[in-house]
């Protein structure tokens, strides 16, 4: 009798140990991973750009998608955040933003079967600015130069004379937006036949991201002084430039992401095309033909930057000028010829240029 109790027992332990392990759904493993450079991929900006666009691609793929928060923009919390993403099964990690550099550094080397995909950075050791790539790492960086091209001739096609521009801490990204607002500014006067100076642009490059209540007022008194538009390189001021836009009636030129959203005042914007860029990229890894230990960038005839033609509030410049000025980038007629023309503006013939220290 106590032996068959016994049996029943095992039995019952078994037919419970199974019914249990049947119910358990194991999530699929992580196959593409997005790893933030510390905010959130669900706020207006860069990560959210790249967030749908993984997303977008993976509803079609069928792909698993994560996204991960560092918990600060350090090397150290963005390395943690891509350890969890391998840890969950990535094949694939995305990332954007210099606080990457030395995460992905390290990280490349560590786990050398899976595919890190930079945009916007490049892999690099703590304490150095060269970069370093592995095989299974590709970088993707966008030709701010041609963006800030992009703005400021639409800018002056529009028919704006008044202009500003405003570059943050990062001075390569600083002269890099502006020097190619200028040239934009510059290209579209000559088509326009605008006499010597008749743009009239006031140019800074502030050294800072930071704001201040004196900051948004003297942003208001450009816009009441006769400034139409203000074009920035996407640094964390731009919100405040826009809050001072909205203000007085002026107007905004985004870069890197369509602001459209983030404010009324966004008449255009100069962006990275993420969503073109990822889809290309991420096909060409699931058909085996991931290019890895490069680095490329891309400007307006590769694709990697463009304007923001529909949600643009633009009335003069069209549709039919933006092709043109597409194809004509195509064709190589442009000469961008570096921030170094920074140095000596004498070139600029239609600008009227106020450089402000």
């Amino acid at each position: 009798m106590i032996r068959n109790k016994a049996l029943c027992f095992c039995v019952a332990a078994a037919l419970l140990l199974g019914l249990c392990g049947c119910g358990e759904e194991k999530e699929p493993p992580v196959t593409l991973a997005v790893v933030t450079d510390g905010s959130s991929a669900l706020e207006q900006g860069v990560n959210q750009a790249v967030w749908q666009a993984v997303q977008t691609y993976a509803e079609e793929s069928g792909e698993k998608t994560g996204r991960y928060h560092p918990a600060d923009g350090s090397g150290e919390a963005c390395g943690a955040a891509i350890d969890e993403a391998v840890e969950k099964g990535a094949q694939v990690v995305i990332s954007c933003g210099e606080g990457a550099g030395t995460a992905v550094y390290q990280a490349q080397r560590e786990y050398r079967n899976v595919q890190f995909l930079m945009l916007g950075a490049e892999p690099h050791k703590d304490g150095s600015d060269k970069a370093k790539l592995r095989g299974n790492t590709r970088c993707i960086l966008f030709d701010r130069e041609q963006a800030g091209f992009l703005a400021g001739y639409a800018a002056v096609k529009e028919g704006y004379t008044n202009l500003a521009y405003y570059g943050g801490k990062d001075q390569e990204r600083a002269k890099e937006y502006g020097v190619g607002f200028l040239e934009g500014a510059q290209e579209a006067a000559k088509e326009l036949k605008l006499g010597e100076g008749a743009v009239q642009i006031r140019y800074q490059e502030r050294g800072t991201d930071g704001v201040s209540p004196a900051f948004l007022s003297e942003m208001e008194q450009n816009y009441q002084n006769g400034c139409q538009a203000v074009f920035t390189d996407g640094s964390s001021f731009t919100a405040m430039i826009q809050k001072a836009a909205e203000a007085v009636g002026g107007k905004v030129l985004g870069a890197e992401t369509d602001q459209s959203q983030a404010s009324s005042a966004a008449v255009i914007s100069a962006v990275n095309q993420y969503g073109e860029v990822l889809t290309q990229e991420l096909k060409a890894i699931a058909q085996g033909d991931f290019d890895g230990g490069k680095t490329e960038t891309l400007g307006i005839s590769e694709g990697g930057v463009g304007l923001t033609m529909g949600t643009s509030q633009m009335v003069n410049f069209t549709q039919e000028q933006y092709s043109q000025l597409l194809e004509k980038a195509e064709n190589k007629e442009f000469r961008f010829r570096g921030t170094q023309l920074l140095k000596k503006t004498d070139s600029f013939s239609c600008l009227q240029i106020q450089r402000e220290e």
